[in-house]
């Protein structure tokens, strides 16, 4: 005989509600936890994570756990698609980390807060020093950057119609996007350069001669006497004899006997070869060149057009990127019968007119 006991039955029926109703509102809660919770809070560094077009998010999830950036990549994955996020998600490069909730790298890689950079360009600079700061703010890579300066179609599609980007990249203080393409840099860059020069009527001389003074001056207050000394010079078919123009000269060379060799990219022992051209630091792939920062004096010989002290006349392009000063500067002139200068230790600038008057500023103020 079979009894029904019904206080044991109600038990059992308010036990099997209970874990109805309490394990999914568990779940949830623990997931909304999860979800808006920073994942660490230890101090921990902040990393960039690319990702590339076509990733889905069962990659991305496993990837960032890879990366030590999220803590559980069931859960992100979850999150991500019972929201719907994956369809929304942005390629590019984001600054993440373990102190951030879920919920907030979503909110970055849904909105497309891609990370960037601050890149100050110090009027002076040349390409070659340019490149090597971006490809530090891991902006874009050095030899890359220094490629697509002097590629014509690069150029051309961009506004320049000259041989390289030699001196229409204005020096200035910059946003960039983490991982930019070069031809993105040098539009900004450019678009910069025309905005600044506008009102103003330069000719390609005036940008090489601003290119000298602004490499002789450091951006100093004798940018205009420095000036009358080119023209002068030049009036009287006298070699410049700058010799930034030489060291110029060299990380052209340094920079084309890199790219002539074709295997440089995955090649360590050719690169080291050339010329010890190349830091010892390589990371990522990413190979440093070394360009020269002052004159040497077997620079003198070099077989350059860019030798001022071999060749009469201006180099055939700017050999850095002036600033607005330099640029007034190369185009007014102070009327001087200057043919000379020298810049002291203290960082005075001493004038000349004489070859005598020269020699002896340089053995007062220089030996």
């Amino acid at each position: 005989m079979c009894y029904f006991d019904y206080q044991t039955f109600k038990k059992i029926k308010k036990i099997k509600k209970f874990f109805i109703y309490f394990i999914p509102l568990f779940l949830i809660l623990y997931i909304l936890f999860y979800a808006f919770t920073p994942q660490s809070y230890f101090k921990t560094p902040v990393v960039l994570f690319h990702i590339k077009k076509g990733y889905s998010l069962k990659t991305i999830s496993f990837k960032l756990y890879k990366k030590n950036i999220v803590s559980n990549p069931y859960l992100f994955y979850f999150i991500g698609f019972i929201t719907g996020y994956s369809r929304y998600i942005e390629s590019g490069t984001y600054y993440v980390s373990l102190n951030e909730s879920p919920a907030s790298i979503y909110y970055k890689f849904v909105n497309g807060k891609i990370a960037t950079t601050k890149v100050t360009v110090i009027p002076g600079m040349n390409i070659f020093q340019i490149a090597m700061i971006l490809n530090e703010k891991h902006v874009v890579k050095e030899i890359n950057f220094i490629k697509a300066s002097f590629n014509k179609d690069i150029l051309l599609s961009i506004g320049v119609d000259k041989k390289s980007a030699e001196g229409v990249l204005y020096p200035d203080t910059y946003i960039f996007k983490i991982n930019s393409t070069s031809k993105s840099v040098l539009k900004k860059m450019f678009n910069e350069f025309k905005l600044k020069t506008k009102n103003i009527k330069i000719s390609y001389k005036d940008l090489i001669i601003a290119s000298l003074i602004i490499k002789e001056t450091n951006g100093k207050k004798d940018m205009k006497t420095v000036s009358s000394v080119f023209h002068n010079r030049l009036d009287i078919n006298m070699p410049l004899e700058s010799d930034p123009t030489n060291i110029y000269a060299k990380d052209l060379s340094i920079f084309k006997k890199c790219i002539s060799n074709a295997r440089y990219k995955n090649n360590k022992k050719i690169i080291n070869n050339i010329n010890n051209s190349v830091r010892k630091n390589i990371k990522n792939k990413n190979f440093y060149l070394k360009f020269p920062v002052s004159m040497n004096p077997s620079y003198l010989n070099i077989k350059s057009k860019y030798n001022t002290y071999k060749n009469y006349g201006l180099p055939p392009s700017p050999i850095a990127n002036p600033n607005i000063a330099a640029i007034i500067a190369a185009i007014h002139p102070l009327k001087t019968n200057y043919l000379y200068f020298i810049a002291t230790k203290k960082g005075k600038t001493i004038f000349a007119k004489s070859l005598n008057t020269q020699n002896n500023n340089i053995n007062k103020y220089l030996k």
